[in-house]
Order: structure tokens, then C-alpha cells, then sequence
């Protein structure tokens, strides 16, 4: 039979045993925070290595190529501010329902203090202003005179505090209408600022086209043009030699998500769309290592699956590009977009907006350059993603 000096041992043991585990745990939890710290900082310094690499590669380009690089970023600069525009109205436009509803609570309540209050009133009138004084002076019934004191005193008290909830009220309410006046203000400013974004998103792109013009004026031959797209797809691929070298040692924590490989044929297409280029079919360099996706200007692109971003910035032929790391050596790439809304070690889930659709990279009509590799070499996107119906995806 355990003594009581055994039984608290026993649970000042099992309490520090506790504590230990507990403290373990928030150590081995504060190594991994550190560790993925130190290890999102070597891959932006890895990746902007590369970016100065590649940017370096395009040196050669001409004035309009630079003028479109400029543009274009630019233009995804206004989406990602319309984006948090359309946010902050969202935003503001909930907490104005949400005031109205507490306007219509208050002012409810407001009338139900204005009725209870409107019949102690009548019941005063009709009681008289001398009753009490007479029940005072009435020395004949003083267990009745006892009780209908009690009652005026009921009746006062009821008065007080209605009136006293009825001032809450009315102070809450004008807070209210207060609160609502500013929100309404506030959206009028988000309008205002969304009008004149707009305005600046329509002279960019028309400055863009215009730069457009003068690029496809000079390429005055088929053999010049060919030339431009063999030199965009080495750009391409020594920028994928280059990110695989960089994140060679770099984990890619996989939690409780599936493996990519594992993932095979069950994908969701980035962004809804018709395929207008399949893979491998030809083109004026070769064949298409992935698949063009012709969409609507400014729909949302979506991770295909988790990964980590490794690469987001404007890449000559490709305009704005986000590039995905899923793990087991496979990457994601979505390109001609119209707006960037990841930076290199941002985290994504499945089916998160990273991009809108564009026409970036000196694209003629809006599209998605969607391409899936492993290790450099492309693979098929709809041998990865569900079944395509029509040539319609997403």
C-alpha cells in the first residue's frame, strides 16, 4: 500500500518530467523557427545572386525592352495596389453592415425605452401628483399605506432607470452614427484612390502597347524572331539551372502535405481558362514545353500545390513570372502575368492566388504560361492535372 510521502513523490516526479518535456518542446519548437529564419534569408540571398546574374544576361537589350520591363512591373505594381484596395473596401464596407445592424439594435431599443417609459408616464398622470402625500396623511391603513409606498418606490426607481438606459441609448446611437460617417468617408477615399489607380493602370498600359508597336517593328524578319525566342528559352533554362543549385540544400518543409509525386493527375489547373497551345505542340522555336492558357485579363492564377516561391520578377519573353517549389525536385512556373502577389520564400498552399492572369513579356492577348518541371526538364501539365473537357480547364 503507497504511503502519502510516496503518492507526492510519485506526482512531483511525474509534474517535473512534465515540465522538462514542456521545456523541450519549446526548445526543439524555437530551433525550427530559427533554423527556417536562417534558412528564408539564404535563399533570398541565393536568389538575388541569381536575379543579378540574369539581369546581367539582359544588359544587351534595347531601350523598348527596357522601357517594357519597366512598364510591366509597373503594371503589376497597380494590380497588387487595387488588390489591397478592393481589400480595405471589402474591409470597410463590413464594419459599415455590421454598424448599421447595431443602429437598427440600438434604435429598436431605443422605441421598446420610449413605450415602457411613455406608459409610466400615464400611470403617474392617473395616479395623481397629491396620492402619495394623501396615503402619508391617511393614518387609518398603515399596512395598506405600507404597501403602496413600496409600490411608489418601485415605480420611481422603474423611472430612473429607463430614462438612464434611454440616455445610454441615445449616446450609443449618436457613436454609432458617428462611427458610420467616418466609414463612409473612408469608402468614398477608397473609391477616389481606386478611380485614379485605375486611371494610371489604363495610361501604363497604353504606354505599353505603344512600346509594343515599336519592338514588333523591329524584327524585320522571321530569322531575327526566332533568334529572340532560342535566346528568351536559354534565359529560362539556365535561370532554372541556376534555382535548382540554389535551393539544392535548402529543405522544403512538407508538414502534413502530400508528396508532389504523389499528386499525380489529382492537380487543379492554375487559373480557369481554354488551352490554346498544348505541350509539345510546335512553335516557331520548337515545341511548347508547357501550355498556354488563354483566360481573362486579371483572373486569378493559383498555386497548383503547396510549395515555397523561389522566384518572382520580370524575366525578358516571359514578362512577370512566379516560379513554385514543390519538393522532390519539382517546380511549378506561371508566366505573362499581369500582377506578382508572392516574393521569393513566401509560403503557398494549394490553390492560393499568387498572380493574376496579363499579358506581360510582349504578349499580344491576355493568357498563362503554365509549365511543370523536374529537374529543368518539362513535363506534360495535364498528365498532372484533372481532365481536360473541350480544351476548357479550371
Amino acid at each position: 500500500m503507497l504511503t502519502l510521502e510516496t503518492t507526492l513523490a510519485r506526482r512531483l516526479f511525474i509534474a517535473s518530467l512534465g515540465l522538462v518535456l514542456l521545456s523541450s518542446s519549446l526548445l526543439a519548437f524555437g530551433d525550427e523557427e530559427q533554423e527556417s529564419k536562417k534558412q528564408l534569408a539564404l535563399l533570398r540571398e541565393r536568389m538575388q545572386r541569381v536575379q543579378q546574374t540574369i539581369s546581367q544576361t539582359q544588359q544587351a537589350k534595347s531601350a523598348e525592352e527596357k522601357q517594357l520591363n519597366t512598364l510591366e512591373k509597373r503594371l503589376s505594381e497597380s494590380a497588387e495596389i487595387l488588390r489591397g484596395l478592393d481589400r480595405r473596401v471589402a474591409e470597410t464596407e463590413q464594419k459599415a453592415q455590421r454598424l448599421q445592424q447595431q443602429q437598427k439594435e440600438v434604435q429598436f431599443d431605443i422605441e421598446g425605452q420610449k413605450e415602457v417609459l411613455a406608459n409610466l408616464l400615464r400611470s403617474a398622470y392617473f395616479m395623481g401628483k397629491q396620492q402619495r402625500v394623501k396615503m402619508l396623511l391617511n393614518q387609518q391603513q398603515p399596512d395598506r399605506m405600507s404597501r403602496v409606498m413600496q409600490y411608489y418606490d418601485y415605480f420611481n426607481q422603474a423611472k430612473v432607470d429607463v430614462v438612464s438606459r434611454l440616455d445610454k441609448d441615445l449616446l450609443e446611437l449618436k457613436q454609432i452614427e458617428r462611427d458610420l460617417d467616418r466609414e463612409h468617408k473612408q469608402l468614398l477615399a477608397l473609391a477616389e484612390a481606386k478611380r485614379l489607380e485605375k486611371q494610371s493602370l489604363q495610361q501604363t498600359k497604353q504606354q505599353r502597347a505603344s512600346v509594343l508597336a515599336t519592338l514588333h517593328k523591329r524584327i524585320q524578319s522571321s530569322s531575327q524572331e526566332l533568334a529572340g525566342l532560342k535566346q528568351n528559352e536559354k534565359r529560362l533554362t539556365d535561370l532554372l539551372a541556376s534555382i535548382s543549385q540554389a535551393i539544392n540544400d535548402i529543405p522544403l518543409l512538407v508538414q502534413q502535405n502530400k508528396p508532389f509525386p504523389s499528386l499525380k493527375g489529382k492537380l487543379s489547373w492554375p487559373t480557369k481558362g481554354q488551352i490554346v497551345k498544348k505541350f509539345g505542340s510546335a512553335k516557331k522555336s520548337g515545341r511548347y514545353d508547357g501550355v498556354l492558357i488563354a483566360a481573362s485579363e486579371g483572373a486569378a492564377i493559383r498555386s497548383v500545390s503547396h510549395g515555397r516561391v523561389v522566384y518572382a520578377d520580370w524575366l525578358r519573353g516571359y514578362g512577370l513570372l512566379i516560379i513554385v517549389d514543390h519538393g522532390s525536385k519539382y517546380l511549378s512556373l506561371y508566366a505573362f502575368n499581369e500582377g506578382l502577389y508572392k516574393e521569393v520564400g513566401d509560403w503557398v498552399k494549394a490553390g492560393e492566388t499568387i498572380a493574376t492572369v496579363g499579358i506581360s513579356g510582349g504578349q499580344q492577348k491576355a493568357g498563362l504560361y503554365f509549365s511543370i518541371r523536374k529537374n529543368g526538364k518539362a513535363v506534360n501539365p495535364a498528365h498532372w492535372c484533372r481532365a481536360v473537357k473541350n480544351n476548357r480547364v479550371g
